[in-house]
């Protein structure tokens, strides 16, 4: 059996490789297509237009390696159930559970290595993608001139400052809180309806100031207010979050904690974090939903396969789709809407495996 499995792991692994490749050649290509025009209205060198695409190449394999996998999965049996392979194992009575065994093992390794890529790799080359067309591209200056929302900052050692809105231009910000800590714990908040920076200093007005001290809480109302020894500028406040596929799992995690610190609802945040774990075990229950289903000769060949493939792709993306968008919005858990994909297309692939003629 150790030679037939190698035989079915070869079949996979070419097959894998090739569905690769070609995913990275067509996202790019359509990619450079709808974007050229863009590169040239910015002037770009023919380096920077390169360059661009390269770092893109993680980003393709990132999101295109479950689809890959699934090509790789319906090549691979259906081959070997067109040329009735599979039927004489199962004529030697090895179950098709065993037949298919080496598939599943190679979609958890795939998986796990998956997840460590999108920890390692991608965020980087995103990174360094997005700042490449920021920067040198599009040649913004580095704290640009934007609006920027939900703004959490490290101001003094033991006070954060925390802007709902603000506008660099104005150099105005609304929802407004200065938050001190005494050995960790919040000993008191400065909140102010508006600030401004005059005269270098941070003007606020309409402002509540808390102290808190055990259960006891002391609260004083203020026309206005300046804090002078702020050591947060506006450049500052611009361009200060990065984007979730710029971060890893553990820069996420630790992100989320300050803004659980901060007082903040993080929901969008952890429906992100949880994505990253979610999103490379999709390779495993493609393989499921694949595996089985390829292992009955069927007419159609290579159109068909590459069909259902295509089929079964867009069908979990839309999925995963909607558990973000319900996730985003707290109408699911985080967990559940970042793993309600798997969870519906795994009971599909089980479905599949227990019913599929053996």
């Amino acid at each position: 059996m150790r030679l037939l499995d190698w035989y079915l792991l070869k079949k996979y692994l070419v097959n894998l490789l090739f569905a690769v490749i070609a995913w990275i050649v067509l996202f790019e290509v359509i990619t450079m297509i709808e974007q050229l025009s863009r590169f040239i209205d910015y002037g770009a060198t023919l380096k920077q237009f390169v360059l661009y695409y390269v770092y893109f190449i993680p980003s393709v394999i990132s999101l295109t390696i479950p689809i890959a996998a699934l090509l790789g999965v319906l090549f691979a049996v259906s081959n070997m159930a067109g040329h009735n392979e599979i039927v004489a194992e199962l004529s030697a009575g090895v179950s098709l559970y065993r037949i298919l065994a080496p598939l599943f093992l190679a979609a958890v390794v795939l998986s796990i290595l998956s997840m460590i890529f999108n920890e390692t790799v991608v965020p980087g080359a995103n990174r360094a993608r997005l700042d490449l067309e920021r920067y040198e591209i599009r040649k913004n200056p580095r704290n640009q001139t934007r609006l920027n929302n939900n703004i959490y900052v490290q101001d003094l050692t033991n006070r954060k400052l925390a802007v709902k809105f603000f506008n660099s231009k104005t150099q105005k910000g609304t929802g407004i809180s200065f938050l001190m800590y005494d050995k960790g714990r919040l000993s008191g908040r400065i909140d102010a309806k508006s600030m401004s920076w005059q005269d270098s200093s941070w003007h606020l007005s309409t402002v509540v100031v808390r102290y808190f001290s055990g259960e006891e809480e002391w609260v004083h109302s203020l026309k206005d207010t300046v804090i002078r020894d702020s050591r947060v500028l506006p450049k500052n406040l611009v361009d200060l979050q990065p984007k979730p596929e710029e971060m890893g799992y553990m820069e996420l995690d630790a992100y989320i904690k300050e803004l659980q610190a901060l007082g903040a609802n993080p929901r969008k945040w952890l429906v992100e974090r949880e994505l990253k774990i979610s999103m490379p075990f999709a390779i495993l229950i493609v393989t499921l939903i694949g595996a089985p289903f390829a292992s009955r000769k069927r007419r159609g060949g290579t159109g068909l396969n590459f069909a259902i493939s295509l089929l079964i792709s867009f069908l979990f993306f839309i999925v995963i789709r909607i558990g973000q968008v319900f996730g985003h919005q707290g109408a699911l858990e985080p967990m559940l809407a970042a793993w309600l994909a798997n969870l519906i297309f795994l009971l599909l692939g089980l479905y599949i495996l227990f019913t599929v003629q053996k």
